[in-house]
């Protein structure tokens, strides 16, 4: 078998499972991590910020007064938040695995000499 990024081959014994790379294409992966930490630093926290924003002004009209109260929305809009913060980062994870595996490192195929057309006449 082959590795579906770099055409690595492999005997039976030592086959790849679905969702893996050869050793080399797994440590491409981890290299790439800082990469998407960044992406995950720079979208998650407006995804959250709004997601939290949006549910405490949904709410605000229908909140009971005081402390007790604001402190509840408070923490419905941070538990919100958090979630969608989290789930960002797991769309990012999600989303470069999949491209990652999809990678192919080898665009052109492998020469070969073909046999001289007969003549058809």
């Amino acid at each position: 078998m082959q590795c579906g990024r770099c055409a690595t081959t492999r005997c039976a014994a030592h086959a790849l499972r679905p969702g893996e790379r050869c050793d080399g294409c797994e440590q491409d992966w981890e290299e790439e991590a800082p990469t998407r930490r960044q992406a995950k630093v720079l979208f998650a926290p407006p995804i959250a910020i709004i997601a939290g924003g949006v549910l405490f002004g949904l709410l605000l009209p229908v909140s009971i007064g005081g402390m007790l109260g604001a402190t509840v929305m408070a923490a419905l809009a941070a538990g919100t938040a958090l979630g969608a913060g989290a789930g960002m980062c797991k769309v990012v994870d999600r989303s470069a695995r999949a491209m990652f595996l999809r990678e192919r490192a080898s665009g052109l195929p492998k020469a070969r000499l073909l046999a001289a057309p007969r003549d058809l006449r």
